[in-house]
């Protein structure tokens, strides 16, 4: 369909008119800080980033208007933009391309004036960003020289805080320190060594530290501290027993090192003694801390793997049960972290009270997640029964800062695991179980199912291997073609991920997409497709082919999928036109409006906007009113019954299209099958199709030039 020009000559979408100035200065405005915010970090808001933007674009305009242009309100504005830290290398340049012919069009916000004033203006703005960016820099470099004296003051400072630091150490350590002689006579020791050598300062005053060490252990003594001095080793470690005032033997263990005077002379001893009775219970004390959860007391994973691999190598029957606490966050998030703290203390003990009469032992994991493993016996009660009671003990309501809290758990089971199993794998096993019973909603349970969680499994490792996989080639790009269902002529093609595994062989995208979209990796991903499906489609210029590729929600959000578009169509290799970007309909539904916003910004650049999905529902045409929509996708749901000729769903979306054709928008009939789906959509509006009907079971092909052989 051909659209006659507005009166200025720029072409606009169909049933769009030019927007009133109020709409227009705010959408010059949000434009601006658009581009702006794509090279820089602003500390602002995004919505105060676009009230600041529009205020300055106001006073730009009134510097505008009138006789004699307001070069000191201009050059205001420029020195405002470095205030905003808007000093990106593409600031001035994004600022210039935005306001330039904002400013000089004739029947826009500023009213009629001369060319040379808005170039006056301009030159203000420039020349006042750039005084105020030399302005910054000497501040800086005079906030420098004032930050270096503060810092040689700071040493001096903190070098004498040290010193006391370090005197506080050496009075206040439990273990003993001792500084000695080469000799071994002491030069200062602490209270600590006085309490374990049980003698006074004065006692020990004129001794060696050698005189205190048994006699079958002094000779040694003196050969480490010999070989300390010496070079030979780097650190003495022994265990002697010093003798006590009362006679008696203590064993300690004494680490001594040497302390180098100037030009590396050999200088004093400084030797720590450590009680073996004190460092014992401290011993216990760290592995009882390795093994247990600090909040709750009780075992942690490690422990709770240790009992595990030893009841695996046992002939009694068990069962795991791993729990995910449902709707902590909630009292977390709304009563704050304590609240939350106190609440798992008291799971913890209920957990325990729940299995005090089996032979189990009940772990916390992570977070809020626990484990539990019974021993089976012969009254030991079934997965559901064990299930219903924990759930039962955890839901009685608890008042915690006035409100009533309780909370239920998702479990996974795992039952009659082999004996031969890893303990690893065991626990990989629940959490996959749980992991889908979750998925059911709050309080449910599942057993493990080796079928269904094996699959599970390889999909989140298909997606952990997603960036070695890019990396080695194994992920490329698959075209299908976007045939014209009147001719049979191929109009364009699509552009989608191909997976190549070297050994499950061709992937099918719903295998690992949406786990993916969870993924940093995603974003990069989209870019770099559309870069690829660019460059191919560009070498292929005779053939006048349209590129569609679907994004994601997560591939739209980020700003390197339009910084990639914006570079590859500043290329100028093809035209904007001929790129078709897909946009998730229920995303841009959702409650994420920056990616509205990020779609109006890539209309701006000339690309044409397909609605995937589409369903034809209220929210989907106000979507068609708010976005220059050049295509809509139909949603395959939609598709699949496209024979169903009694279908009131159908019948409606038939409607729909009547009126959506009537608006210049193209209607793309996806995941066709058959001919008669095929002819059915074209009957009903559809001037495009794709899927397996023209690209027969392969799916996607990665040469571009086989596709369109038969086309040529």
């Amino acid at each position: 369909m051909t659209r006659p020009l507005p009166s200025d000559g720029q072409e606009r979408p169909a049933g769009k008119q030019p927007l009133p100035p109020e709409r227009e200065r705010v959408k010059i405005a949000r434009k601006w800080a658009y581009l702006v915010s794509l090279g820089t970090y602003i500390p602002l808001p995004h919505a105060e980033i676009e009230r600041e933007f529009l205020g300055l674009l106001d006073r730009l305009l009134d510097a505008v208007r009138g006789g004699e242009p307001a070069l000191d309100s201009a050059a205001e504005v420029g020195a405002e933009l470095v205030r905003l830290h808007c000093v990106g290398t593409t600031s001035l340049r994004c600022t210039m391309d935005v306001l330039a012919p904002a400013l000089a069009q004739a029947d826009g916000l500023a009213g009629d004036r001369p060319p040379e004033h808005v170039a006056r203006v301009l030159g203000a703005l420039a020349s006042g960003y750039v005084e105020a960016l030399r302005s910054a820099a000497t501040e800086q470099q005079n906030t420098s020289d004032e930050a270096l004296f503060d810092a040689i003051r700071e040493s001096q400072r903190e070098l004498r805080a040290s010193e006391a630091q370090l005197d506080e150490i050496f009075v206040g350590s439990p273990s003993g320190i001792a500084v000695t002689g080469p000799d071994g006579r002491f030069v200062r020791a602490n209270p600590a060594l006085h309490r374990i050598l049980e003698r006074t300062p004065a006692e020990i005053a004129d001794g060696t530290l050698f005189e205190f060490a048994d006699e079958p252990d002094r000779e040694g003594l003196r050969d480490g501290y010999r070989d300390l001095r010496e070079g030979r080793i780097e650190r003495l470690r022994a265990r002697p027993h010093l003798v006590t005032k009362d006679g008696d033997l203590s064993q300690v263990t004494l680490t001594a090192s040497l302390l180098r005077g100037a030009h590396d002379r050999s200088g004093q001893y400084v030797t720590i003694v450590a009680d073996d009775a004190e460092l014992t219970l401290l011993q216990n004390q760290l592995r009882h801390q390795l093994l247990h959860d600090v909040l709750t007391g009780l075992p942690n994973r490690q422990c709770f793997g240790t009992r595990l691999e030893h009841v695996l190598h046992q002939s009694t029957p068990a069962t795991l049960y791993h729990l995910d606490l449902d709707g902590l966050s909630s009292v977390t998030d709304g009563l704050g972290r304590r609240t939350g703290d106190e609440l798992l203390r008291i799971v913890a003990d209920r957990l325990r009270s729940a299995v005090a009469d089996e032979n189990a032992m009940t772990a916390r994991f992570e977070s809020d997640r626990f484990g539990i493993l019974i021993e089976n016996s012969a009254s030991t009660p079934d997965a559901a029964t064990m299930v219903e009671r924990i759930n039962q003990a955890l839901s009685e309501p608890v008042y915690l800062d006035g409100a009533g809290l309780a909370v239920t758990a998702s479990f996974g089971v795992v039952e009659e695991f082999p004996r031969t199993a890893d303990p690893a794998e065991v626990l990989r096993s629940a959490d996959l179980a749980m992991r889908r019973a979750k998925r059911k909603g709050p309080g449910r349970w599942e057993r493990y199912d080796p079928v269904w969680d094996v699959h599970a499994g390889q999909a989140v490792g298909l997606v952990a291997g997603l960036p070695g996989a890019w990396e080695t080639g194994e992920l490329g790009i698959g075209y299908e073609p976007l045939v014209r269902l009147a001719d049979g002529g191929i109009a364009g093609v699509e552009a989608r991920l191909r997976w190549d595994h070297p050994e499950l062989g061709v992937l099918p995208p719903e295998r690992y997409l949406d786990l993916a979209e969870r993924t940093a990796l995603i974003g990069p991903l989209g870019a770099w497709l559309v870069e690829r499906g660019w460059t191919e489609t560009a070498a292929r210029a005779d053939a006048d082919l349209t590129l569609l590729f679907p994004c994601t929600p997560n591939q739209l959000a980020d700003p390197r999928l339009t910084a990639k578009i914006r570079e590859i169509l500043e290329a100028g290799e093809l035209p904007a036109g001929r790129l078709w970007l897909g946009l998730p309909s229920a995303a841009l539904l959702g409650p994420r409006h920056e990616l509205v916003d990020t779609a109006r910004v890539l209309a701006e650049l000339g690309i044409g906007l397909v609605l995937q999905d589409f369903g034809a529902t209220p929210g989907e045409l106000a979507l068609l009113e708010d976005l220059p929509v050049r295509a809509v996708r139909l949603d395959s749901r939609l598709v699949c019954h496209a024979l169903d000729e009694d279908s009131l769903v159908l019948a409606g979306a038939r409607a729909t299209l009547a009126l959506v054709r009537r608006a210049g928008i193209t209607v793309l009939a996806g995941d066709l099958e058959s001919g008669a789906q095929a002819r059915w959509w074209q009957r009903a509006g559809a001037e495009l199709g794709t899927g397996p009907l023209f690209t027969g079971a392969a799916g996607p092909v990665p040469d571009l030039g086989a596709l369109l052989g038969g086309d040529r």
